[in-house]
């Protein structure tokens, strides 16, 4: 849509953009977070009740780290992230609610090995 230079937005539309903000579904966002070390897995408590669970290979963010990099991580400000600064690499949240847990081309070769999403 082509906006005129002296099209405004009118505080009419802010208000009702800013009532459709409070109104809409809270998003999920990470609560809370561990490392299982013996299994070598990721538990993600979710802010709706859902349990994500990964194992450590299947997040490309981790490929070819350690079991010691991997226990050092942090979730976002927002939950919406979480982060391994050991390896500067982390994943987004909204992705792995869709079993994304890597680009295009990593999640080809996790469908390769069988690992369903």
């Amino acid at each position: 849509m082509d906006r005129h230079p002296n099209d405004l937005t009118t505080d009419e539309q802010i208000d009702a953009a800013l009532e459709r903000a409070r109104n809409a579904p809270p998003r999920p966002r990470i609560v809370e977070a561990s490392y299982e070390r013996g299994l070598d897995l990721f538990v993600l408590k979710i802010s709706d009740g859902r349990r994500l669970v990964f194992p450590r290979e299947n997040l490309q963010a981790l490929a070819g780290s350690t079991p010691e990099q991997a226990a050092d991580f942090v979730i976002g400000p927002h939950g919406t992230d979480i982060w391994w600064p050991q390896v500067d690499e982390g994943h987004y949240l909204p992705n792995m609610l869709e079993g994304r847990t890597g680009n295009d081309k990593w999640m080809e070769r996790l469908h390769r090995q069988g690992v369903a999403a």
